[in-house]
């Protein structure tokens, strides 16, 4: 590869991830919650209860900074912490009637990135296999970088989603 196209691709999907995280983090804050207190919001809705290694893993963060976290949503009211009698050295967070009241609120933002990315894929027949192939993509990107853990996680809770909806 080329040091321009690597300039480029790096400036590109750098401007492409600001525009996500802008997003996120305003949806977050319309509801109250930090991006990561609403991204641990949804990986223990979508777990049912997770210990704070398994949250670290899936949202690709340290311990501590789950720690944290997960200590705010326990302030806040949205999260508690349970240990189950066959192993008391483990803790599980879980999410409280009033943490479920703000996941259900938390899924009604939209997303421009996303709503631009699908009519981009609708505006022609050259493109309308355009946003499968973006997703499969990010998938042997995250592969390749996170391992199949990440990948089958977050295929598994697109399923739970795709149930809901």
């Amino acid at each position: 590869m080329s040091l321009s196209n690597l300039h480029i691709m790096m400036n590109y999907l750098r401007g492409t991830y600001k525009v996500l995280e802008e997003e996120w983090q305003k949806s977050a804050r319309s509801i109250g919650l930090t991006q990561a207190e609403q991204h641990v919001l949804w990986i223990v809705q979508l777990e049912q209860e997770a210990t704070i290694t398994r949250i670290a893993s899936i949202g690709l963060w340290d311990v501590s900074t789950v720690m944290q976290v997960i200590t705010r949503l326990k302030q806040k009211g949205y999260i508690t912490l349970v240990k189950k009698d066959a192993d008391r050295r483990v803790s599980y967070a879980v999410l409280t009637e009033l943490g479920k009241e703000k996941f259900q609120e938390s899924k009604e933002f939209s997303y421009k990135l996303y709503d631009y990315l699908e009519n981009y894929s609708q505006l022609s027949n050259e493109n309308s296999e355009f946003l499968e192939k973006l997703m499969e993509f990010h998938r042997d990107l995250n592969k390749h970088f996170h391992g199949t853990e990440f990948i089958d996680w977050a295929e598994k809770t697109a399923k739970t989603l795709k149930k809901g909806s």
